[in-house]
């Protein structure tokens, strides 16, 4: 039993694959503990050639047993699978068995290769020998394939006769390139040229006319129709009188359109008659069944545009399909030749990828180690002061949103163009640092595969989601922000539209009065004043009230408060988020992909930081001061701040209430209980102001 050894990623325990044993342990590892289970075999950066070879069933898919096979094919023919985690595109000779069949025939297959390269010598094999021998294998006439084309043979005749069976039944690749023909082609062909021989053979039967039965019979299909329609009652006719059958005339009375079909049908089959009944019609239709069932039986007819004499040279004596047999045995007889290049080829294909695939497969060590790729990443996406790496290839994005969005991640869906191509594509970036308030759908960016190409990227779609705790802190703050910046713009648009109102009314009041306008109402204009004065008070007295409350507490409280207050503020918010960032997971959109994720792929903060990668300034840069900024108003603010300050120390020093309360150290509640009192009992107030009794003597 092997002895697994397990990694922990953001949460993610998954298995460790990381030498030859666990390689051959993978079939003993229980399914459950897979990271994936299923991958396409599109819309994935990996080597295309390797893919095709692990998708052995070629569905477009590679599942686990067939990532067990491979496996297997390597274990059956390498001592050690060790080497494997090199990735190296070239294998040592001396890693191959010799104590097995297919051990023994691979390290032949080597050699023989080696030595056609000319490399007798070498010791290793490389994938560049595998595939330049390949390479020109299949340019060869003969490459194994079963398919032949006319550059197969010298014989002209034979060359000929490929080309016909090409031309009348279709072609299919050859490995060169070339389109030929094989087997199941040349079977069909020759089929048909018998079928279409005896089909013909038997036209003396049908043939009623001669040689003249052709003809006649193109003249009678092309009344057909019309005479019927003669002798056939019509149909809102339910009774038949017992008036002799009509006659046809056939060249007198006709519509000029149909004059020439009938002349021509009357000379045909019909002469010298000008003339049909109905029972005459019936006797030629009878008369023509034969030929037409013969029609119908037609044989052969992908051989029809091929000359009667022709047909017959091709099937005289079995001869030219023989020839084309034994052309296509030849190219059969390289099929293991073929096979042993194709085996050479897989295992230096295996040794160079697949670790690379299983890293993305078994387990995700690629994508939990920022100095690898998945295979799934597709390139960077610039845009809005960032670049986002982790990039998937999109086919359908409705489809591809439905299920990403249970991620839980802030995604930006993407078209791709290259106006100088013509070539799109989509692609859904994942937001994972950064703000997020400057994405939106329409906004432009760059695109850079993973193969150095440049794309214009236009964002057609958003997921918004949280992306970092720091962005959740400050969200009730724009909020609150927001809320009093509406509030604002709602009140002083409600006094505008009144001022204008007025304003309105005013100037219709003065153009509508007979002589001078009436002077201004000064209680009015006096009362406006007051209730502006008892505002301002009341806004003023506020701020006394908050600085009376906190400038008799030390600062040490002063600060605690306005931290608690924050933290009231915001720690919900940043609370709800920290779950929601815990609780992202990749995997729903790889399945969304078509990868069949078996475990949850959820990251850590610190991993999201290498996903996307904010703008920073490069260590040492200077930033040189703004010569048009404006710094008028942050001037405004302090001098504001200023007067605000003084203002505040000349009412503490003169004890203006509520600083006269504070100065007394009283609550700030006393303060309100003693201006209450001092509405309800004026009068006991100025005698406290104003009258003071003295003080009675004592008693001697």
């Amino acid at each position: 039993m092997h002895k697994w050894q397990f990694f922990k990623s953001a949460r993610c325990v998954q298995a460790k694959v990381e030498t030859g044993d666990d390689l051959l342990a993978l079939k003993e590892l229980d399914k459950k503990l897979w990271t994936v289970l299923a991958a396409p075999t599109t819309g994935v950066r990996f080597d295309e050639a390797t893919l095709k070879l692990l998708d052995a069933d070629g569905d477009g898919r590679v599942r686990v047993p067939e990532v067990l096979a491979a496996v297997d094919w390597m274990a059956a023919r390498f001592k050690k699978l060790d080497f494997l985690f090199a990735g190296n595109a070239e294998i040592p000779l001396d890693e191959l068995r010799d104590n097995t069949p297919e051990g023994q025939a691979l390290l032949k297959s080597f050699k023989n290769l080696l030595a056609r390269a000319g490399k007798s010598d070498a010791t290793t094999l490389a994938l560049a020998d595998v595939t330049g021998m390949t390479d020109v294998f299949n340019a060869q006439p003969f490459n194994g394939d079963g398919v032949v084309t006319a550059k197969s043979t010298a014989d002209a005749a034979l060359a000929d006769t490929i080309s016909a069976i090409a031309a009348a039944e279709g072609t299919v690749p050859d490995r060169s390139g070339e389109a030929g023909i094989d087997q199941g082609k040349a079977d069909a062909f020759f089929a048909d040229v018998a079928a279409r021989l005896a089909w013909k053979a038997s036209a003396a039967d049908a043939a009623v006319l001669g040689d003249k039965t052709a003809d006649a019979y193109a003249a009678f299909k092309a009344v057909e129709a019309k005479i019927d329609e003669f002798f056939t009652p019509p149909e809102d006719l339910p009774l038949v009188t017992d008036a002799p059958d009509p006659v046809l005339p056939l060249t007198v009375g006709v519509h000029p359109f149909w004059r020439g079909k009938f002349r021509a049908f009357a000379e045909a089959v019909v002469a010298p008659s000008t003339e049909i009944t109905r029972e005459e019609w019936d006797a030629v239709k009878a008369k023509f069944a034969p030929y037409e069932a013969w029609l119908a039986a037609e044989a052969g007819k992908p051989v029809a545009g091929i000359a009667d004499d022709a047909l017959a040279a091709f099937a005289k004596d079995g001869t030219a399909q023989a020839q084309v047999n034994d052309l296509i045995a030849k190219d059969l007889a390289l099929a293991d030749e073929f096979g042993r290049l194709v085996d050479c080829e897989r295992a230096v294909r295996y040794a160079a990828n697949l670790v690379r695939w299983l890293h993305n497969y078994v387990n995700q060590a690629n994508l939990y180690d920022p100095k690898r790729d998945g295979v799934f990443r597709t390139g960077d996406l610039y845009i809005d002061g960032r670049v986002c790496r982790l990039c998937f290839e999109v086919v359908n994005e409705g489809a591809h949103a439905a299920l990403a969005e249970r991620s839980k991640c802030c995604l930006l869906y993407a078209k791709l163009t290259r106006p100088a191509t013509g070539e799109a594509r989509e692609v859904c970036a994942v937001v994972t640092a950064g703000p997020t308030a400057g994405l939106y759908a329409g906004r432009n960016g760059l695109f850079i595969d993973c193969d150095g190409k440049d794309w214009e990227a236009v964002v057609a779609k958003v997921v918004e989601a949280q992306v970092s705790l720091r962005e959740a802190f400050w969200a009730p703050w724009a909020k609150i922000g927001n809320t009093i910046s509406e509030q604002c713009k709602k009140f002083l648009s409600s006094k505008q539209d009144a001022a204008v109102a007025q304003v309105g009314e005013g100037a219709t009041a003065a153009a509508s009065a007979p002589k001078a306008a009436e002077a201004p109402n000064g209680a009015a204009l006096a009362s406006s004043v007051a209730a502006l004065g008892v505002g301002i008070g009341m806004a003023g007295a506020a701020v006394g009230g908050l600085i009376g409350l906190v400038a008799g507490l030390p600062l040490w409280k002063v600060l605690a408060g306005v931290a608690a207050v924050i933290l009231i503020v915001s720690l919900p918010s940043v609370i709800l988020a920290w779950f929601k960032l815990r609780a992202r997971d990749l995997g729903a959109i790889l399945n969304a992909g078509g990868w069949a994720v078996n475990r949850p792929l959820t990251f850590s903060m610190g991993l999201a930081r290498t996903f996307t990668r904010p703008a920073k300034m490069p260590m040492g840069a200077a930033v040189a001061r703004d010569p048009y900024a404006s710094y008028g108003w942050l001037k405004v603010l302090l001098v504001l701040l200023l007067l605000a300050g003084i203002a505040a120390g000349v009412c503490w020093k003169l004890g203006v209430c509520p600083f006269n309360c504070c100065k007394k150290q009283s609550a700030p509640a006393a303060c309100t209980e003693q201006a209450s009192e001092t509405k309800t009992a004026p009068a006991a107030g100025a005698e406290q102001a104003g009258e003071t009794k003295p003080a009675e003597k004592p008693v001697k």
